[in-house]
């Protein structure tokens, strides 16, 4: 049956699988190759830096002399900021961007960090260079950390240890256990890493060159030394190298013990022991245990589509992995044949619900019910916030849909999943079927109010959109939409009518403000035109935070500033992400 069911998915799939041009640099998957997950998910992450070089190069190509003294005038913002500020305040600043929510200002600050031109040789520059390797990799972007490393000669620097941390755990957490053990085979004699670490993975190289001898003794003399004995590496370690050891293991771990700095160690040896993952040690740092639990096949299908799914949504993998571990699901003959009990019997798991409709819609001849399973698959996606996921999957099996009277009625579905891809132009066609069969009705009305969303190329016809559609469309009247209305007429002179009558059911407004003097920073930031400080000062006044919690006022001063940071690049993608977090239009 699996023999099947992924011969049928390529049958379906074949242009997601296939290289957009012979020549290119960027591999893509092929179930034709005998291709591992291990190696899909690593080109991924390795190619996604490379991915995004050519593409700014080529958006910037013709616009070099227009930029230049752009540039420059970015360059002096950042050594009016970053590069000037206190590096215990800027330590304090990257500890309150741990958590931020928006996408798009993740991204941001990521790329903002990467592109800092830093000399090594400057004492201060080298503090920075630490603290943002540190950061990136406490928010899960260890790969991100390890690319800018291997940049850079650091053989002298004082934090080497610190960077060598770093990059053995980048090769134990992709599952390059060759290049941790050599690496830590070329490492100086003298070189001392926290909680044993450099001693731990030697036994563990040991073991699996199988050195037993030699590893048990190098073992006996860590026990003696280490003052607080590693219970969990021990346990690990017995399992690897006792094949007769056997007990429940996950049932006698006590994970608030367990040493987060060991992380990938332990998840590396999680798998050569061919143990599952748990949810409750996915729970420990989901931001850098992501990318081990995908690869872990002993581990629940479900626990690893979930990860996959929250690796795809922070742009770690690609569609095409995700799809492939969608596809490695095991599901039988009776499920698939019986979709609506199987389905009943996930109504708990999310996860496996998403997999098995996903492999159903691939494995329907008859292009009628597999357009009614996708329906169905996007539907249920929807119901658990899922949507972006199922409607990238998706994008494969667009273009076998063909419009016919029996299917024009799902115009305004297959006009959205093209939105979401960013197929304006194949949106319209399902949206004038739709209507030219049917009639303007609210489904095409609204899907019409995405696809003038989101198809907007500048930022004045997106304001445009914005205008028109808020003054077309029926929304919901309540308290949080009226106050979501205000700040957007505000923000964007929007000729729009709104409610602003008092109250008197609610005087007092218990959502959080920032403190004064950070408010006021932020706003100075936005007079002056400090790009770089009103980023970071807006991101730490957003930190663990959603845009639906946010005070009118403290939302008011965000949009404000993003509308002007940069010539208002990200204000479109905040917008939507704010219309979304409020459930309000899309």
């Amino acid at each position: 049956m699996k023999i099947i069911l992924i011969l049928l998915f390529i049958l379906f799939s074949n242009s997601i699988f296939a290289n957009e041009d012979n020549d290119s640099s960027v591999e893509v998957i092929n179930l034709y190759e005998n291709k591992s997950l291990d190696q899909m998910v690593l080109e991924n992450l390795n190619e996604q830096e490379v991915i995004e070089e050519i593409l700014e190069n080529a958006d910037n190509s013709n616009e070099i002399s227009a930029n230049e003294i752009e540039v420059q005038q970015i360059e002096i913002n950042k050594k009016n900021f970053i590069q000037t500020i206190k590096t215990k305040d800027l330590e304090n600043h990257f500890q309150n961007l741990l958590n931020i929510n928006s996408k798009t200002l993740q991204i941001e600050i990521i790329e903002v960090l990467e592109n800092l031109q830093l000399n090594l040789e400057v004492e201060k520059d080298k503090e920075l260079f630490f603290l943002v390797i540190n950061y990136l990799q406490s928010i899960g972007q260890i790969n991100k950390s390890y690319q800018l490393i291997e940049t850079y000669d650091l053989s002298d620097d004082e934090n080497f240890n610190f960077y060598t941390g770093v990059r053995l755990n980048y090769f134990l957490s992709t599952f390059q256990l060759n290049e941790a053990c050599n690496f830590k085979d070329e490492l100086d004699k003298n070189s001392k890493l926290d909680f044993f670490f450099i001693e731990k993975l030697d036994i563990f190289c040991l073991i699996l060159n199988d050195n037993q001898s030699e590893a048990s003794l190098l073992n006996s003399i860590l026990i003696e030394t280490e003052n607080n004995l590693d219970l969990y590496y021990q346990s690990l370690l017995s399992l690897i190298s006792d094949s007769s050891f056997e007990k429940d293991f996950n049932n006698e771990i006590n994970y608030s013990e367990i040493n987060k700095e060991l992380i990938f160690l332990y998840s590396a040896m999680t798998r050569i022991a061919e143990l599952p993952f748990s949810n409750d040690f996915y729970e420990l740092d989901k931001k850098n245990l992501s990318i081990p639990i995908i690869l872990n096949q002993s581990s629940p299908i479900d626990l690893r589509i979930k990860a996959a799914n929250d690796s795809f949504l922070e742009n770690l993998i690609t569609v095409e992995s995700l799809a492939a571990l969608y596809m490695s699901a095991d599901f039988n003959a009776d499920q698939l044949n019986n979709p609506k009990e199987t389905l009943a019997s996930f109504s708990d798991n999310k996860e496996l619900g998403m997999a098995f409709l996903f492999q159903l819609v691939n494995i329907q001849i008859f292009p009628n019910d597999r357009l009614n399973i996708l329906i169905q698959f996007w539907d249920f996606a929807k119901e658990n916030d899922l949507e972006e996921i199922a409607y990238k999957l998706s994008i494969n099996m667009l273009s076998s849909i063909q419009a016919t009277s029996e299917n024009i009625i799902y115009g305004p579905k297959i006009a959205s999943a093209y939105i979401y891809n960013n197929n304006f132009e194949k949106a319209v066609d399902w949206i004038e079927l739709y209507e030219n069969s049917k009639e303007v009705d609210s489904k095409s009305i609204y899907t019409r109010i995405l696809l003038d969303l989101y198809s907007s190329n500048d930022l004045n016809s997106f304001i445009n959109s914005i205008n028109l559609t808020l003054n077309s469309y029926t929304y919901n009247q309540d308290n949080q939409n009226t106050e979501l209305l205000y700040v957007l007429k505000s923000v964007m002179n929007l000729d729009i009518v709104t409610d602003t009558e008092i109250n008197l059911n609610k005087i007092f407004d218990d959502r959080l403000m920032p403190a004064i003097f950070l408010f006021n920073e932020i706003n100075n930031s936005i007079v002056n035109k400090d790009h770089e400080k009103f980023l970071f000062y807006s991101l730490i006044s957003l930190n663990d935070k959603e845009w639906s919690n946010l005070h009118p006022e403290h939302l008011k001063l965000i949009l404000n500033g993003y509308l002007n940071y940069n010539d208002g690049i990200l204000f479109r993608n905040i917008i939507l992400e704010v219309f979304k977090d409020y459930k309000f239009i899309i």
